[in-house]
C-alpha cells in the first residue's frame, strides 16, 4: 500500500480504538444511552472500515483470480497503479499475459512443425491418476491410417485398431508393424519414446511407411555415391588438364630441344596413367553395376572355403599368417558357387591388406548352422576399421588403401543380397569380425 493507505488505515483504526474506549467508559459510568449511541456509531465505522479494505483489494482480487484462471482480460487503471501494491499487481498480470501469448506462439510453431513432417506423430499425455488425453497429433498420422482427427483418446483408440495394442504398453519400442488400411494391407515402422515430466508423462509415437525408410535410405547412398565419384573424377581429370596446358605451351616453342621432348614425353605418360586409372574407375563400377543373377545350386560350403584358402597358402607361409578352419561336416548351401568364391576372395583380401603391419597375424573362418540359416564367418587381428569411416565400408568406391578400387565390399554386400543373405561388421576385442548370413 502507498503512504496516502497507510494514513487512512491507521486513521480508521485509531478512531475505532478511541469510540470503543468511550463505550466502555460511558457503560462503566452507567451512561448508558451514550454507550447505546457509541456503540451504533462504532459499528457504522467497522462497516464503513470493511468497504474500504474491500474496495482497496478488489483490483487485486480480480487479478488474482485471472492469474489462477488464466484469464487476462481484467486490467488495472493508470490512476490506481499509483499505489504500489496495485502496480505491482499488474505488472505480474501483464508478465503472466505476454507469457502466455509466448506459450500460445511457440504451442503454434511446435504444431507446424509436426504438421510439416512426412513422419506420422501423435503424443499422448497421461496424468497421476493415469487418465491419457492427445496432446498432439499431426495430419500425416491420420491420413496413415485414414481414420478422423480425434483429440478425444476414447474415440481415437477405437480407430487405431492393431495399433493401439502397442501404444497401450506405453513403454520404448521400435517394430515393423503391418496395418489393415482400407482392405489393403500395409507396413510401417513404429517407434514410440516415453517422457516424464513433473506432473504428466507423455508418449511420443512416430509413424512411417516402409517407402518413405527405404527412400531415405537410397537418397544416402545416391549422395554418398556421387561423393564419392564426383571426387574421384576430379582427381584425375585436374592433373590431365594442367598438363595439357603445358605440353600445350611446350609445343608452341620454336625450339624443341631434348629436354623439351622428354617432358613431352613424361607429360604424356602420365596422361596415359591417369586415363588408364580413370578407365579401370569406370570399369569397376560398369562390373558393380551389371552384377548378374546368381545361378543357384546346391554346393558344398565348406570344401569352396578350402579351396580359397588354397589359393592363397603361398601367401599365408611367406607372411607368417596363422589361418584357423576347422569344419567336420559338409555343409550345403544353394547359392552360385563362383559369386560365393568371389565373396571369400574379397574378404580374405581385406585380411591380408589389415594384417600387413600386425605380429602374430591370424585369420579366423568360422561357419555355423541353424535350422533355417547358415551364418559365415571372417575374422582377422589386423589394423581394423575405425568408428568415423566403418559406416562407409560398403559404399561404391570408398577405401582407405592407396591402390583400392573401393569396390570389393560393395560387391561383396551386392552378392551377399541378391542371394536373400545380409552382411554386417563389427569389431570384438580388437578382431574385426565380418558376419554374413543365407537362408536355407
Amino acid at each position: 500500500m502507498g503512504k496516502p493507505q497507510y494514513i487512512q488505515v491507521i486513521t480508521r483504526l485509531f478512531l475505532l480504538i478511541i469510540n470503543g474506549i468511550i463505550i466502555a467508559y460511558s457503560f462503566k459510568s452507567s451512561f448508558f444511552i451514550n454507550g447505546v449511541g457509541f456503540t451504533l456509531l462504532l459499528i457504522f465505522q467497522l462497516f464503513i472500515f470493511i468497504e474500504y479494505l474491500k474496495k482497496l483489494f478488489s483490483d487485486i482480487e480480480k487479478s488474482i483470480d485471472c492469474l489462477l484462471y488464466e484469464d487476462y482480460s481484467n486490467t488495472i487503471s493508470a490512476k490506481k497503479r499509483k499505489n504500489p501494491l496495485h502496480n505491482k499487481t499488474a505488472l505480474l498480470l501483464d508478465k503472466h499475459r505476454k507469457q502466455s501469448l509466448q506459450n500460445f506462439s511457440e504451442r503454434l510453431i511446435f504444431t507446424n512443425i509436426l504438421e510439416s513432417l512426412s513422419i506420422g506423430i501423435l503424443i499422448l499425455r497421461k496424468n497421476t491418476d493415469n487418465d491419457v488425453t492427445v496432446f498432439q497429433i499431426n495430419n500425416a498420422f491420420v491420413q496413415f491410417l485414414k481414420i478422423p482427427k480425434f483429440y478425444n483418446w476414447n474415440l481415437l483408440q477405437q480407430k487405431l485398431g492393431k495399433l493401439s495394442n502397442f501404444i497401450n504398453k506405453w513403454e520404448e519400442i521400435k517394430y515393423t508393424i503391418s496395418l489393415k488400411i482400407n482392405e489393403n494391407q500395409e507396413s510401417f515402422f513404429l517407434k514410440t519414446s516415453v517422457t516424464q515430466t513433473n506432473e504428466f508423462e507423455y508418449l511420443i509415437v512416430s509413424l512411417e511407411t516402409i517407402q518413405q525408410l527405404i527412400d531415405q535410405k537410397e537418397k544416402e547412398a545416391w549422395y554418398k555415391l556421387m561423393n564419392v565419384m564426383s571426387h574421384e573424377i576430379i582427381n584425375t581429370i585436374t592433373p590431365i588438364s594442367s598438363l595439357a596446358e603445358n605440353l600445350g605451351s611446350l609445343l608452341l616453342e620454336e625450339n624443341t630441344d631434348e629436354d623439351t621432348i622428354s617432358e613431352l614425353s613424361e607429360g604424356l605418360d602420365i596422361i596415359k596413367k591417369r586415363s588408364h586409372h580413370l578407365t579401370s574407375f569406370v570399369d569397376a563400377y560398369r562390373k558393380l553395376t551389371e552384377l548378374p543373377l546368381p545361378n543357384k545350386e546346391n554346393i558344398d560350403l565348406i570344401n569352396i572355403i578350402n579351396n580359397t584358402i588354397l589359393l592363397y597358402k603361398q601367401e599365408f607361409t611367406s607372411r607368417n599368417i596363422k589361418v584357423l578352419f576347422k569344419a567336420k561336416n559338409k555343409i550345403t548351401l544353394n547359392a552360385d558357387k563362383q559369386q560365393i568364391e568371389q565373396i571369400l576372395i574379397n574378404l580374405i583380401s581385406n585380411c591380408l591388406y589389415a594384417l600387413d603391419r600386425t605380429e602374430n597375424p591370424t585369420i579366423e573362418i568360422k561357419v555355423s548352422e541353424e535350422i533355417n540359416r547358415i551364418h559365415l564367418q571372417v575374422i582377422d587381428n589386423g589394423i581394423g576399421i575405425s568408428s568415423e569411416i566403418k559406416d562407409n565400408i560398403f559404399i561404391p568406391y570408398f577405401t582407405t588403401r592407396k591402390n583400392g578400387s573401393g569396390i570389393g565390399l560393395t560387391l561383396t554386400k551386392s552378392i551377399v543380397e541378391a542371394h536373400k543373405g545380409i552382411i554386417y561388421y563389427n569389431s570384438i576385442n580388437g578382431k574385426s569380425i565380418f558376419t554374413l548370413s543365407f537362408p536355407i
